[in-house]
């Protein structure tokens, strides 16, 4: 057998990974946690699937999880082999719940899956069907490790010399262990077929004898299913008015909770009726009763201070009437201001108008005119600058005096020199005062200083300033009456909101209370239908349980259950012999089978001696394999002549007797099939450099005819191995994980 490829699409670390083998020696070297175990396990894994085998049970292998793929991908793999001439591609999806293979002849990739014949299990074991090995015997002798064998027992069978009736004592052997294995050996095992009949008899067994007791208490139990049935049709009867009440009382607490929520709420007038029809005691309708009799008190007493303080509207119009007269008066003031200060400013114009024309020999009494008329207008600009500074001071009485003075003695002025200066001038200068806008103003003047009396006149004040100050207490006293009612408002509110608060907290208690009755009145109720509901289960329980043994003793009669019980006990009697019939062919067999002690065993000691003596350069000749005890290593010690247990020997000679044991086995199997391949899992990890390079040497010869995988975390092997591997011309190849696809 030669495996050309493995294809890991999913398995452990590996996904989509593919690999090709050499046919000689394949060379696997990298570090640990680099994925070496992983792939060693996806060939097997890909050969024989991911289950124990038959003889043991259906269930999969503890290292199922271990390898599921990381990426959550599918669980596949993909095999290409070569034995006894062919070329098969095996395609498996070790799927949990069922594996599924499928295997091909290439090179025309036929498809051979449905030639096998499905096991028990519904799944073929085609590398099993092709070299009559299952996965343990398979494992056992191609994978050389420190540890013994695992299927001893099935290995004698592979071993016996080669002939023509072998191959079906073989295949005898295996088909009785396996018929022996599903009818079992004990009666009380539950997986077995001779343990389910032993299980079915006794149920039948028992079964008759319930049958016939049952027809002694049929009328006791007719008696008590009367008596039940009529204390059920009470609980029922109550169960429903426990119900109803329940009902009512779940109305009544979401009328409590709307409650509760409104009494956070200031009431209406409106919603008075609405509290004294869902009050829920007779102290809760009192509540509400003396709080809308307060509220309405308190309405009342309020309703009486409104009414004596309405005549504040009077004084609210007179101060309507008063701030309109002023805004009028001010309008009138500023009107008159503005033409005092235009006749200013043409006093002020006719005063720079006059210019000299020369000078002449009277200017002494020039001089003299001019120091007269500097000296009134002087003191009329004085007078102007007073009035319109009292203005901006809102001293407008002595403003307007100042203004009056100021314009009279701007008017002397203009009077004593115009016609002197028009003289001596020849007439008035081109900017000079028209006398028509002079007299319009002071008429001006006097109608507005008429119309701001006759506003003073109304409202019985002397001047504009007592005026001001009659507006001034009229406002006052219209706050002052405005900050009382807002405060009797404010009092009424206060008063308001007191009632209410009282009213919520009195209300509120009265609810908790009312709902600490209710909620033990409701805890009452379902501790009583608690209570009936438990009786009603168990009333419907005893009834049904004895309607069911009624039942089944009305729809089977003891003579059919008589017939039962002995068909089964028929059935278990027929299976033990069955199983006695297969354990004395089996046993038959294997005694024909101890022949292999005498003519196959020599052989295979034969090899392992040979084995030995070679990687041990001599050192160790004699080597025994004993199969009544799983194939036990024995050694010659040579210097003594003492025969050594394998555990008495030092590590890396106990690893070398396991390489002789395995190499040993596997080729007295090979023998029978043909020369299978060979796993090395960091076997010579133990070796000195010694023992390494003479039992590689052995490696290499082994490599030219048998395909084999070493894996290995060094790089000692690898360099022994170069030399032989370079002159094999391509038989042998070194792999690096990480390039493998």
């Amino acid at each position: 057998m030669r495996i050309d490829e493995v294809q890991l699409k999913g398995f452990g670390k590996w996904q989509d990974a593919v690999f090709r083998f050499a046919p000689g020696i394949n060379v696997f070297e990298a570090p640990n946690e680099s994925g070496k175990s992983t792939l060693l396990q996806g060939i097997i894994a890909a050969l024989y699937g991911m289950k124990k085998d038959y003889v043991k049970s259906a269930r999969y292998l503890a290292e199922y999880e271990k390898y599921r793929p990381w990426h959550q991908g599918d669980y596949e793999t993909i095999i290409t082999y070569q034995l006894g001439g062919k070329t098969y591609r095996l395609h498996r999806y070790l799927n949990k719940d069922r594996e599924q293979a499928r295997i091909f002849l290439d090179p025309e990739w036929t498809e051979l899956t449905d030639i096998y014949l499905e096991d028990r299990r519904k799944e073929r074991n085609f590398i099993e069907k092709h070299l009559g090995l299952t996965r343990s015997l398979f494992t056992d002798i191609t994978w050389i490790r420190r540890e013994p064998l695992s299927a001893a027992e099935h290995l004698m069978p592979s071993l016996t010399a080669t002939d023509d009736a072998n191959p079906a004592v073989n295949k005898i052997l295996a088909e009785l262990d396996r018929d022996l294995a599903g009818i079992g050996k004990k009666e009380r095992a539950e997986n077995t077929l001779l343990g389910k009949a032993a299980t079915l008899a006794a149920q039948k067994e028992q079964e008759l004898a319930n049958r016939e007791a049952a027809w002694k208490v049929i009328s006791q139990l007719t008696q008590k299913m009367a008596q039940w049935e009529d204390e059920r049709a009470e609980l029922a009867q109550m169960r429903e008015k426990l119900l109803k009440r329940l009902e009512h009382m779940q109305q009544r607490n979401e009328m409590w909770q709307e409650r509760w929520q409104k009494s956070y709420l200031p009431p209406g007038q409106t919603s008075w009726e609405w509290w004294e029809q869902a009050a829920g005691s007779p102290e809760e309708q009192r509540i509400h009763q003396e709080a809308k009799a307060a509220l309405e008190k308190l309405m009342q007493i309020h309703s009486k201070n409104g009414q004596e303080t309405s005549s504040v509207g009077n004084g609210e119009v007179d101060h309507l009437r008063l701030q309109q007269d002023y805004e009028q008066g001010i309008q009138l003031q500023r009107r008159r201001e503005q033409c005092h200060l235009e006749l200013a400013n043409m006093a002020a114009v006719a005063m720079a108008s006059p210019r000299r024309q020369g000078r002449s020999s009277k200017g002494e009494n020039l001089k003299k005119q001019r120091r007269g008329k500097i000296l009134l207008w002087g003191t009329g600009s004085g007078f102007l600058l007073l009035g319109i500074l009292a203005f901006f001071t809102e001293h407008s009485i002595l403003g307007v005096i100042a203004l009056g003075l100021s314009v009279l003695f701007a008017g002397t002025a203009f009077v004593i020199y115009r016609g002197k200066e028009s003289r001596q001038a020849g007439g008035m200068a081109s900017g000079s005062v028209p006398k028509e806008d002079w007299q319009r103003l002071q008429e001006e003047v006097a109608r507005l200083d008429d119309s701001l009396l006759q506003l003073v006149s109304r409202w019985g004040a002397a001047s504009w300033d007592e005026l001001l100050k009659k507006r001034e207490e009229l406002q006052n006293s219209i706050h002052t009456r405005e900050s009382r009612q807002m405060a009797a408002h404010m009092n009424q509110r206060d008063e308001e909101a007191f009632l209410i608060n009282g009213w919520g907290e009195s209300l509120r208690s009265c609810l908790e209370k009312e709902k600490a009755v209710r909620e033990s009145e409701r805890d009452l109720l379902q501790a009583e239908l608690s209570q009936a509901d438990s009786r009603l289960q168990e009333l419907r329980e005893q009834i049904a349980g004895a309607n069911g043994q009624i039942g089944a003793h009305e729809t089977g009669s003891v003579a059919e259950a008589k017939a039962e019980q002995e068909e089964a006990a028929n059935g278990l009697r027929q299976l033990q012999l069955r199983r006695d019939a297969l354990q004395i062919a089996r046993d038959a067999l294997q005694e024909a089978m101890a022949e292999w002690n005498r003519d196959v065993s020599p052989a295979v000691n034969h090899q392992a001696s040979e084995v030995i003596s070679q990687i041990t350069g001599g050192t160790y000749q004699d080597v025994r394999l004993d199969p009544r005890e799983g194939f036990a290593i024995r050694l010659l010690e040579p210097s003594r002549q003492l025969v050594l247990g394998q555990d008495q020997c030092s590590t890396g000679t106990q690893d070398q007797l396991y390489f002789a044991q395995r190499l040993a086995l596997l080729r007295h199997v090979c023998k029978e099939t043909e020369p299978l391949p060979i796993f090395l899992d960091d076997h010579f990890v133990h070796y000195d450099q010694e023992r390494l390079r003479r039992t590689l040497e052995y490696v290499v010869r082994l490599g030219e005819s048998q395909q084999i995988f070493l894996f290995t975390c060094q790089d000692r092997e690898l360099q022994i191995l170069k030399p032989f591997m370079e002159q094999a011309g391509g038989r042998h190849r070194v792999h690096q994980l990480g390039e493998m696809r």
